[in-house]
């Protein structure tokens, strides 16, 4: 016969169940997931806040101009680059044939 884990209790033996590892690390889970979840929360409360300075406040309006007028510079240099090397190309084909 196995003996069970217990103690008397108002004179009555009472079995002790042991901790379920489940819950005890459910807890922890549970724990770790609401902490996710508050950063998750927090996070998107940044980003609206950040989006509404930038579309609201002058410096956000300048920021938003200032970074699609890097990429439009970039851009048309690449393209001024590429039409002058057509144009050098073109120019040297043309001397050859004279």
């Amino acid at each position: 016969m196995t003996e069970k884990k217990g103690h008397f209790e108002k004179g009555r033996w009472v079995l002790e169940s042991e901790p379920s590892v489940t819950q005890t690390g459910g807890n922890v889970i549970e724990k770790r997931f609401y902490e996710a979840t508050k950063s998750v929360i927090s996070s998107i409360d940044d980003v609206m806040k950040v989006t509404h300075d930038l579309v609201t406040t002058e410096e956000g309006k300048q920021y938003i101009e200032k970074t699609l007028k890097d990429p439009q510079m970039q851009i048309q240099k690449s393209f001024a680059e590429i039409i002058s090397r057509v144009k050098d190309e073109l120019d040297k084909k043309v001397k050859n044939v004279k």
